[in-house]
């Protein structure tokens, strides 16, 4: 695909704008792109892999003097049988009212200051660092897109392949090695192969160097196809593991990743033309929003859905989700090919559109099995956690988009098929990241049981709003890309909604913890019922 020009300069509305036009709509532009806060992050990440790898090492303790090898265990004396164990004297109760703790104490009471270990998504740290500074750089085109280069692919591509792509890479090796009961981790170095990769895709077509554009996704092609080995190994050495079809899922999605890799090659090298880099887009969407994110997202969606929201998954869920899953994945796979044929002239092209809403259907009616459930699950929650109207509204809106696309393809009205993916990125696939981000906020940034809790309060304050204010953004987007309500600004007002919203959940996700606050302090007073 050869991009096309794009001027400098314009209104922040005009700005805007631009990112409702049709998808993969390319820019061209002869100044250097400015990828050095992109490098940076890199470096960072670098350095940061290493600080893990140098402390990973177990330090051996010194032996005591005279001592070879381990020092011996120290043991009780050895009290006669004859003896009465001493009993200690009880402690003197004190007054229930009013209780002074003492300044020896720690900071935190209760085991709020104890040192938490590492946290069980410690390895998924530099690609969640990795996704955030790709998703700060989205944030950056959509308020400076006339000004940067390599226009609306450019900025979709930031989300598809730097925001999604890291997330659903660590988040599927996790989960794959969680629920076939492997123990180990990745490389901590792998994903920098993978970044490099994605740099190449970012770099290479904008800038106009093909064979940079060519390395860096034959790069991540080949990252994909070893975590997809990866998770085929697991999933065959696992015995007994309830939920191993999760795993398998999670191969489907990684196929679908290359079968899109592989028509955004023949798209972006000029091989399809006219109907048929139509045809070659529209496949391309479903692989890689349906298929790479979707099945990912539908598999995880499952049981860690309800745990974000802290409660129980409903009963029969996960058996319902894996007896629908499996087909549907398959209909996504029918699709794809069908949608790529739907480049034909005459009957044959309908007949291939109508078969390909047919496989849609089938995709949808799988998101209603697994979503439907999820959704009444977090609704019940006892507990209002912050990310529960996320997921939520997550499980609700997927079902929505899936069906609509099929709908789409079954009457062939392609101009709507603009806002079924503004709707698939921003209503399912980018509400699902905040609420994974928020979940995983406490337990990444927290080192102590009392700073977690300080982290997990702030979060909840405002999180019905902040959801409401996501879902409205993500509504006007949906509709101007839909080209309904064209006088009114509602790409501005959706873009600004959305970003304020990101904006404002990572401040307050990462505002320092100066002062834990609610927790009691060295030579303070509380009553005794803990108030």
């Amino acid at each position: 695909m050869t991009p096309v020009g794009a001027g400098g300069g314009g209104t922040c509305r005009r700005r805007l704008v631009a990112a409702a036009r049709p998808y993969c709509a390319g820019h061209r532009s002869s100044a250097a792109p400015p990828y050095v806060p992109l490098v940076l992050l890199h470096v960072s990440v670098v350095v940061r892999i290493g600080a893990d790898l140098a402390a990973s090492h177990p330090l051996r303790e010194p032996a005591l003097h005279g001592q070879r090898g381990r020092p011996r265990p120290v043991r009780r004396p050895h009290r006669p049988r004859g003896d009465a164990p001493r009993r200690r004297p009880r402690p003197r109760p004190r007054s229930p009212d009013v209780t002074t703790l003492p300044a020896s104490l720690p900071a935190f009471s209760a085991g709020h200051g104890r040192r938490r270990g590492a946290s069980p998504f410690g390895a998924a740290a530099p690609s969640i660092v990795l996704a955030l500074g790709y998703l700060l750089a989205l944030l950056v085109w959509l308020a400076f897109g006339d000004a940067l280069p390599g226009g609306r692919w450019f900025s979709v591509h930031l989300f598809t392949l730097g925001v999604l792509t890291n997330l659903v890479l660590t988040f599927s090796e996790h989960f794959g090695r969680t629920v076939t009961r492997t123990v180990g981790e990745r490389p901590a170095w792998w994903p920098l192969i993978t970044n490099a990769g994605i740099l190449g895709v970012l770099v290479g077509l904008p800038s106009g160097r093909r064979w940079l554009l060519v390395a860096g996704a034959t790069t991540l092609t080949v990252s994909v196809f070893v975590a997809y080995w990866r998770i085929r190994r697991m999933r065959h050495a696992a015995v007994g593991a309830r939920f191993g079809w999760i795993a398998r899922v999670y191969e489907r999605a990684h196929g679908a990743f290359i079968h899109g890799a592989i028509l955004g090659a023949l798209l972006g090298s000029g091989v399809l033309t006219g109907r048929w880099y139509g045809a070659g887009r529209i496949a391309h969407l479903h692989a890689n929003i349906l298929g790479w994110g979707g099945l990912t997202l539908l598999a995880t969606l499952v049981f860690f859905g309800p745990t974000m929201a802290r409660t129980r998954i409903e009963e029969g869920a996960d058996a319902r989700a894996a007896r629908w899953l499996r087909p549907g994945a398959t209909g996504l796979s029918a699709a794809v090919l069908l949608l790529l044929l739907t480049g034909l002239v005459g009957w044959g092209g309908t007949a291939a559109r109508l078969a390909s809403a047919a496989a849609v259907a089938v995709y949808a009616l799988a998101a209603t099995v697994v979503c439907v459930p999820v959704a009444r699950a977090v609704a019940r929650a006892p507990r209002r956690t912050a990310a529960q109207p996320l997921v939520w509204s997550v499980a609700v809106a997927f079902p929505l988009v899936a069906w609509v696309d099929a709908a789409v393809l079954a009457t062939g009205t392609w101009r709507w098929l603009d806002a079924v993916g503004a709707a698939a990125l921003t209503a399912v696939l980018a509400q699902a990241v905040i609420a994974t981000l928020v979940y995983l906020a406490p337990m990444l940034r927290g080192r102590s049981t009392g700073a977690r809790e300080v982290i997990t309060r702030r979060l909840e304050v405002g999180a019905r709003t902040r959801a409401a204010v996501l879902a409205l953004g993500a509504t006007a987007v949906t509709v101007a890309a839909a080209r309904v309500a064209v006088g009114l600004p509602l790409v501005a007002l959706g873009w600004t909604l959305l970003a304020a919203t990101v904006v404002a959940t990572l401040a307050t996700a990462l505002w320092p913890i100066r002062s834990p606050g609610g927790i009691p302090q060295p030579g303070s007073a509380v009553r005794g019922d803990g108030r």
